[in-house]
């Protein structure tokens, strides 16, 4: 069968490494009314890990995605999928905390302690099937760690005022109002992808890519954390296709083995069909070769990252499900890593 018909997602292969969140997530600059809301969300977590308050169960959905970061650190994108019903305002603000697991410490480090926290203000504007969407990003060093999120409306400012008389005193007592705080907790193994073997990012399925005419700032990172050196992703977060749709992904590979710097991976990218008598070879692209052959001279491995990804139109593929396997062998280490991508095509 002839190989199927592609377009490359990037031409060189390779992006430099400090184009890829090196620096620390950008912070957003909170004013002081900002401030004041931030603190309540950090009082609601602290109550979530003493475990004196649940967390809310069904209303954020966490989807995080792996690459590595500064050296020793991964860099994690993420989305949250919220559910409409727990923002009612314009605004919202989130604040995000990873901790070590009280019942399972890292090695010398303590239960609980705090390994990355972060706040940000989002719009609540941007709605995908039916859930309010927003991306983030933390990083940390790979390991079993527990994640909280927490949300709330944010007023802008303008937050209403509570009028009370203390029961001790007889004194009237006016406080902000405080609305409704959801928090999502979820235990999250963070892959360690500095261990010196192959291995790969998250393989993205992404809906559009954006070539970017410049290295992104820290500020650029956190408000579009799906960076890939000179390209910013925005990410497909479901994996339901038609014939007339294109299916695009992309990743990157680490710790490959390598000669004076130059390093011979190839990749293999093969379709399946699946049914339920198991799955049969559909299609194959030609194999990608990431060496001398089309790395330029003097490329560097330790100077910069490689990529691939492909974009593959579904015209040619009859509805029904498929698994894209892809193969990285390493041929100065002999070693490869396997990883499938499942998706459907319908006919429309």
């Amino acid at each position: 069968m002839k190989d199927i018909a592609r377009s490359a997602w990037v031409v060189a292969g390779c992006v430099a490494v400090g184009l890829l969140a090196s620096a620390p997530i950008g912070a957003q600059e909170l004013e002081e009314w900002q401030g004041e809301e931030i603190r309540t969300l950090l009082l609601a977590v602290g109550d979530a890990r003493s475990e004196s308050r649940a967390p809310d169960e069904g209303v954020i959905e966490y989807l995080p995605s792996y690459m590595q970061g500064a050296e020793g650190i991964a860099f994690v994108p993420f989305t949250l999928l919220i559910d409409p019903s727990a923002i009612t305002t314009p605004n919202f603000a989130v604040f995000v905390t990873l901790t070590v697991p009280n019942d399972a410490p890292a090695a010398g480090v303590p239960a609980d302690t705090v390994v990355f926290e972060n706040s940000f203000y989002a719009e609540a504007n941007e709605v995908d099937s039916g859930q309010v969407r927003v991306t983030g990003a933390l990083q940390s060093a790979g390991g079993e760690y527990d994640v909280y999120i927490a949300i709330r409306d944010s007023f802008d400012g303008e937050a209403p005022i509570d009028s009370a008389i203390n029961p001790t005193t007889g004194q009237p007592v006016r406080t902000t109002v405080v609305p409704p705080i959801t928090i999502l907790r979820e235990r999250v193994t963070i892959p360690d992808l500095w261990a010196g073997e192959l291995a790969l990012s998250t393989v993205f399925l992404n809906e559009s890519v954006e070539m970017l005419s410049e290295a992104p700032t820290a500020e650029d990172l956190a408000k579009f954390p799906y960076t890939l050196g000179g390209a910013r992703i925005v990410p497909r977060l479901d994996n339901r296709f038609t014939k007339a749709d294109t299916l695009g992904w992309v990743f990157q590979i680490y710790n490959p083995g390598h000669d004076n710097g130059m390093p011979d991976i190839t990749i293999d990218y093969e379709f399946y069909t699946q049914n339920d008598g198991g799955e049969t070879f559909f299609n194959r692209t030609a194999p990608v070769a990431l060496s001398s052959e089309r790395l330029p001279p003097g490329f560097d491995v330790a100077e910069a990252t490689l990529v691939d990804g492909q974009n593959i139109p579904l015209g040619g593929f009859p509805a029904g499900d498929y698994r894209l396997q892809i193969k990285v062998t390493d041929n100065e280490r002999s070693s490869e890593l396997m990883h499938d991508l499942l998706f459907t095509v319908a006919e429309s």
